[in-house]
């Protein structure tokens, strides 16, 4: 991962290319020279900062987007209901910021390989971007499908290196095969779903859905059970935050109400 992070007595976070050793605030300047990660630094009026290094959390909160991502309680649902793990391969459509990507290539990991689809390849250029910051993608890797001159000033020595970026739309195919899951960020999924079920190994194979209305679940749904697929399942997850104070514990009168539908299912034997 290509950053570190500074943390204020306000909790306030800073996070820093892995570079750059001196950060001005308004506690202070902090030089961070000959200082290891995981100690307590000082500013130069004597402020505290904790220098850590960020999770994967921080460091996405913080990147350029092209659209509106998934938030970490979809995001985390779909891994866990979805049962991604090690090894796996998952295709995913479509790649947007890479949000979703990132945390995919992390579940698979180091013998696992993420599959990424996008059609707009100022998107994929973003999101490239962004995968190499966190040393899923290596330096200079193409993007299978576009002719480009390369330019990135990034280099990241240790990674997962697992996340393979493609150029085209899969309603009109898939070309691998073999795949463990595929999840699907796009309007229309039931366009997908046949190639879907040529594409998905029949052991395991499952398919998942992200959509923002319940017409297009039912879509989607009804497509599915057309083509065999089964242990079909949709959810909505709410969040709410809970405030802890000396006067008392209540929720937040913010919370996370509806972002999207999710919808999965497994892949039909024939």
């Amino acid at each position: 991962m290509d950053f570190k992070m500074l943390v204020d007595k306000r909790e306030k976070k800073y996070l820093l290319k892995k570079k750059v050793n001196k950060l001005g605030t308004d506690l202070g300047v902090v030089d961070l020279e000959n200082k290891d990660v995981g100690e307590v630094v000082y500013s130069h009026l004597g402020e505290k900062f904790y220098y850590v290094e960020p999770t994967l959390y921080d460091v996405l909160k913080r990147m350029k987007r092209t659209v509106t991502t998934l938030l970490p309680k979809d995001i985390g649902f779909i891994i866990a209901r979805g049962g991604i793990r090690n090894g796996e391969i998952v295709l995913e459509a479509g790649t947007g910021s890479g949000v979703l990507t990132m945390y995919l290539a992390n579940a698979v990991g180091k013998e696992g390989r993420v599959i990424t689809y996008e059609k707009r390849p100022e998107f994929a250029k973003v999101a490239r971007e962004n995968l190499l910051r966190l040393g899923l993608v290596r330096k200079n890797q193409p993007i299978i499908g576009l002719d480009e001159e390369f330019n990135d000033d990034i280099e990241v020595e240790e990674g997962l290196f697992n996340v393979i970026m493609k150029i085209g739309d899969v309603r009109e195919g898939i070309e691998e095969r073999d795949i463990d899951v595929i999840v699907l960020d796009m309007p229309d999924p039931w366009e997908v779903v046949e190639h879907a079920k040529k594409a998905l190994n029949k052991k395991r194979g499952r398919i998942i859905t992200y959509l923002p209305y319940i017409e297009q679940v039912k879509k989607t749904v009804e497509k599915l059970k057309e083509e065999g697929f089964w242990d079909i399942q949709t959810y909505e997850l709410i969040e709410r935050v809970i405030e802890v104070s000396e006067k008392g514990v209540r929720p937040s009168t913010r919370m996370i109400g509806h972002t999207g539908y999710i919808t999965f299912a497994r892949v039909p034997i024939d």
